[in-house]
């Protein structure tokens, strides 16, 4: 596998895992402190990912605030979803997750320098891995065809559901099951890169910069590590 492949394979396994311990977080404690926002204000809140972005104290104090008022903002929706029946719950989550990055982005607008908000974007992308192809702005810097568009849905959510049908009887991901989801996030990034074009691809490394090393179970606020070196 070439190196585009190698670095979307990590992050996207970096994503299931990420996925994996929100969907768990929120059955257990919906309306609790912290998981519930994998967007950019969610990235923002990691120390790692301050580090990187080289984020002043008055900027991560901001950032703090705005996570805090969040949460807040949105504890009872989290606690309506528990009502909401477990075959539509994933979509209602959706749709409170693309509410609450709407904000977020509207709160931290002229927060950041341009030249962290251009890293914040590459790793938000990053994190999203192969997922990333179904965001209409990616979709528009890629300028992808229909038929890609469709090929590549086809693809992810067949991806999609194998990880689910790891995580039936719930609980922590097990060793077995990360060197699964390894192998499905393969075998995924593969077919999607088929689709692409040579400049495509070469559009889509630029679009998500550096490979970032998220550290692992940092995904709310107030999380720590020190900065890992980029690579794979």
């Amino acid at each position: 596998m070439n190196s585009l492949g190698k670095v979307s394979v990590a992050l996207g396994v970096v994503l299931l895992l990420t996925q994996v311990a929100l969907a768990q977080r929120f059955q257990g404690r919906p309306g609790g402190r912290g998981g519930f926002n994998p967007g950019p204000l969610g990235l923002l809140q990691s120390e790692a990912v301050q580090k990187e972005l080289n984020l002043t104290d008055d900027q991560v104090q901001q950032i703090q605030k705005i996570a805090a008022g969040s949460r807040e903002k949105h504890r009872d929706d989290f606690q309506k979803l528990r009502d909401v029946e477990e075959a539509d719950r994933p979509m209602k989550l959706q749709e409170l997750r693309k509410t609450m990055n709407d904000e977020d982005a509207k709160a931290l607008a002229g927060l950041l320098k341009p030249e962290q908000e251009k890293r914040l974007k590459q790793l938000t992308i990053q994190r999203e891995g192969y997922r990333a192809f179904s965001d209409p702005e990616v979709q528009k810097e890629l300028n992808l065809t229909d038929d890609q568009k469709t090929q590549i849905q086809t693809i992810t959510t067949d991806a999609g559901k194998e990880t689910r049908d790891l995580f039936q009887g719930g609980g922590a991901p097990s060793q077995d099951s990360r060197k699964k989801m390894q192998e499905i996030q393969k075998q995924t990034t593969e077919k999607v890169q088929s689709v692409l074009t040579d400049t495509q691809k070469k559009t889509w490394k630029e679009l998500t910069g550096e490979p970032f090393e998220f550290p692992r179970g940092q995904f709310g606020p107030g999380g720590g590590g020190r900065r890992p070196r980029g690579g794979v």
